[in-house]
């Protein structure tokens, strides 16, 4: 993450919970992708992903380990 990112992030932090949403959802709105064109960004990204999978040039990771070391990363409960 960038510097400034970091540092923009942590004066998000300190405002009300209610502002952090609508500053996200401000963000958000202000993406120039429409929701068709991400989820064609991402359906072609899935299928990128699955075919490195069938080819063996990715692996699966079962997902409780990959939450067990999230939480241990992150301290999520």
């Amino acid at each position: 993450m960038l510097t400034q990112t970091k540092a923009l992030l942590e004066q998000v932090k300190k405002l009300p919970e209610d502002e952090q949403i609508e500053l996200a959802d401000l963000i958000y709105a202000e993406a120039s992708i429409t929701q068709e064109e991400w989820d064609a960004v991402w359906a072609k990204e899935c299928a990128r992903r699955f075919a490195e999978f069938e080819n063996g040039r990715a692996q699966a990771i079962n997902a409780d380990q990959v939450f067990a070391e999230l939480k241990q990363k992150y301290g999520w409960q």
